[in-house]
């Protein structure tokens, strides 16, 4: 038995196209869907990649300024114990040559809330002191120069007409 040339060219090519439908466009379908989930973990990698990469840079930037970290602490203080406060207050009135007649906590309490939920003291402290107007600036612009933060929110003056004078204050400091 033979076949007709046209017809035998035409049986192998609808066999090669059913091979093809069959057996090849499965597996292209399958290399093409993995080549898709290779770029999306490649993306994924990459992402991650970055990341970590930007926290490592934020890392060692927060290792370099450690000191000015450092200084943001002591402005806003954790430590529930005012005594290191109030012995800052006494020596600096002592250095600008001031008298701390009286010094003591007239309130305490919760501010306003910073970011993430935090919540920041506002501790006001009143003082009573006896110097001159020098000294008074003095430890004004001490307070002023102080990594701690320190807001004087009055003044009262007294009514002596000679020195020294005597001055009341109230000193609002912060903590968290």
């Amino acid at each position: 038995m033979t076949l007709d040339r046209p017809i035998a060219i035409g049986l192998i090519v609808i066999i090669i196209l059913l091979l093809v439908f069959f057996l090849v466009m499965p597996e292209y379908n399958t290399f093409k869907k993995l080549q898709s989930q290779l770029g999306e973990k490649m993306a994924e990698y990459v992402a991650q990649h970055d990341y970590y990469a930007a926290i490592d840079k934020i890392y060692y930037d927060l290792e370099n300024r450690k000191s000015d970290i450092g200084k943001i602490d002591d402005a806003l203080s954790s430590d529930p114990n005012l005594g290191k406060t109030v012995y800052y207050l006494q020596e600096t009135a002592k250095k600008n040559g001031l008298i701390v007649k009286s010094l003591f906590l007239s309130k305490s309490a919760q501010g306003g809330t910073a970011s993430k939920g935090a919540t920041t003291k506002e501790i006001t402290f009143s003082l009573d002191l006896l110097g001159g107007y020098p000294s008074l600036e003095g430890f004004m612009i001490a307070l002023e120069d102080s990594s701690r933060i320190f807001e004087v929110t009055s003044i009262s003056f007294g009514t002596q007409s000679g020195p020294p004078y005597n001055f009341s204050l109230q000193v609002k400091t912060y903590s968290y």
